[in-house]
């Protein structure tokens, strides 16, 4: 893997270093995963305890920043793990990325106790959580959601459907958004969900695309504590967007992770394979495809690395930016990859090759955490204001 945009300005050694430790770590322990194509969800599991016992889930906590008010992640270190991750194995950028996710309202918003009770067991990769936000009719449109949680007596109790949650039927922890009563007044609240509860129910575990163990569940009666509250009352879909909007950089990390695999695996293979007397990368046609490919993964990498510099500044909202690097690196990864099935020909399309798993798994990535359309929406509205 070439790391050498490490040189931008963008990095401090120590995202340097970081990168070239995790590579190293991700090699050893990560290759026996390489075509795992999620299933069951044990893999993905191994993995993130793999990587809480490595100490990399440590890397994205964030640390309390008193003078800025608020946790503060390093998301270019976030970035640089889900772009390694990603470069070996989807299965690996899932078991990193989306136990972050369902943790990150929690190291967001939390209560001091909730953050006690769970961001140690996450760190060490022992308690998996979830984020449960979309249903089967609110995915783009987040605030549609029907799930209720209603007082009664000293607790609440949820009641509900839940589409498309990863490790559903499998985590320790959801982080559930629900519809709830604030003060008399509805709102969307978010909870911290025990996976063990008695309400809670796995209905189907969905096949995609990708090696995402995503799933439809319900909560019937599903009893929760006040104080499993995750912020304020009401405040919850403000958790939840601020949560997507520091994951979305990270998304377009991996999907650059994804194109810098097609475009080695192209180039290589442009090299050996030859057709009428000299090797395919002698052809000019090749020869174009490949400096295409190569100045949409150099374009994708300044966005996505824009967005999370930006944010590691503290230099204002990253709502737009966080956009433009979601929707630019998703489809330039998915243009890249496409190009590099192309120069594979009839290998490209054989089925378990690697060009062709990152076609298939890199497709999703469109749609996931924010369709592209709903980035441009996102990018529209910002520069209207």
């Amino acid at each position: 893997m070439d790391l050498r945009h490490l040189a931008w300005p963008f990095f401090e050694p120590r995202h340097r270093a970081l990168a070239e430790t995790f590579r190293r770590w991700a090699s050893e322990h990560l290759t026996a995963f390489e075509n795992d194509e999620g299933g069951d969800g044990k893999a993905a599991r191994k993995i993130f305890q793999l990587l809480g016992e490595g100490g990399w889930l440590e890397h994205t906590l964030p640390a309390h920043d008193r003078s800025k008010g608020s946790p503060r992640f390093d998301l270019r270190s976030v970035c640089l793990l889900r772009e390694i991750s990603a470069y070996g194995s989807a299965i690996a950028d899932v078991a990193l990325s989306e136990p972050w996710l369902g943790i990150l309202p929690i190291a967001l918003a939390a209560s001091d106790e909730i953050k006690a009770d769970y961001l140690p067991g996450y760190g060490a990769g022992s308690l998996l959580p979830a984020f449960a936000l979309s249903e089967p009719g609110a995915g783009s449109d987040a605030a549609a959601i029907t799930t209720r949680a209603r007082r009664v007596g000293n607790h609440f109790e949820i009641d509900g459907q839940k589409k498309w949650t990863s490790n559903s039927g499998l985590a320790d922890l959801y982080v559930v958004f629900a519809q709830s009563e604030n003060g008399g007044r509805p709102g969307i609240s978010a909870f911290a969900v025990d996976g063990r509860e008695k309400g809670i129910r796995l209905e189907e575990r969905l096949t995609v695309l990708p090696p995402h163990t995503v799933g439809t569940w319900r909560l019937q009666n599903c009893r929760v504590a006040p104080d499993r509250v995750i912020g304020e009352a009401g405040e919850g879909f403000k958790t939840a967007m601020a949560a997507l909007e520091i994951f979305r950089p990270t998304v377009g990390a991996a999907a650059l992770g994804f194109a810098r695999r097609a475009f080695d695996e192209a180039k290589a293979h442009s090299l050996k394979r030859t057709a009428f007397k000299k090797p395919i990368a002698e052809h000019q046609l090749i020869q174009a495809k490949l400096a295409d490919m190569a100045v949409k993964i150099d374009a994708a990498a300044l966005l996505v690395y824009r967005a999370a510099w930006q944010y590691d500044a503290a230099a204002g909202p990253i709502g737009r930016e966080a956009a433009v690097a979601k929707l630019y690196a998703t489809e330039a990864a998915f243009e890249v990859i496409d190009q590099a099935v192309q120069i594979h020909g009839g290998l490209g399309v054989t089925r378990g090759s690697a060009v062709e798993r990152l076609f298939r798994h890199s497709r999703a990535f469109r749609i996931f955490d924010g369709t592209s359309e709903i980035q441009q929406l996102i990018i529209a509205r910002d520069l209207l204001r």
